[in-house]
């Protein structure tokens, strides 16, 4: 298994794809983490797999206050919004299916490569405790959003 910090997949092309993506769709800006940021109570994490030239998986991770802010910069919901942690979570999946639109090509070894993907999937990191074993994993980055940390991690098998 090959995971962004080694050779050709860098992690700053993840960094790069997710960034342009939450600016796009969500109107935020993902940063690099200067100070230490405070792990979230509860947060949700998305992931996805990808076939092709290359094969791997990619997981996105924030904090719901993240998750449903971005949902309703998206959507133009409220954020005391009922369904606005629903839609939230629907939101960051589709966040991390345009990640994966903008990162693939970039992995692409020639333009007329082409990636299955699978259907975004969703778990919820229950606790602080749980979100610092996510992010002290070697491979995973972190990002800032407004002085909350965003994880990205992408795990590439040949």
């Amino acid at each position: 298994m090959l995971t962004t910090n080694n050779n050709l997949y860098s992690s700053d092309v993840l960094a790069e794809a997710f960034a342009q993506t939450i600016e796009t769709m969500a109107f935020m800006m993902a940063l690099p983490v200067e100070d230490i940021l405070e792990s979230p109570c509860e947060a949700v994490m998305v992931s996805m797999d990808f076939k092709g030239p290359i094969s791997g998986h990619i997981e996105l991770a924030a904090g719901i206050d993240v998750v449903i802010c971005a949902a309703a910069n998206i959507m133009g919901l409220e954020q005391d919004d009922p369904l606005a942690r629903e839609k939230g979570v629907d939101a960051f999946k589709e966040i991390l299916n345009t990640t994966c639109g903008i990162l693939l090509p970039r992995l692409a070894s020639s333009p007329d490569d082409i990636f299955d993907v699978t259907i975004p999937q969703s778990e919820i990191i229950e606790n602080k405790n749980n979100w610092q074993n996510y992010v002290d994993q070697p491979d995973v980055i972190m990002m800032d959003i407004d002085f909350k940390p965003v994880a990205a991690r992408m795990v590439i098998s040949r």
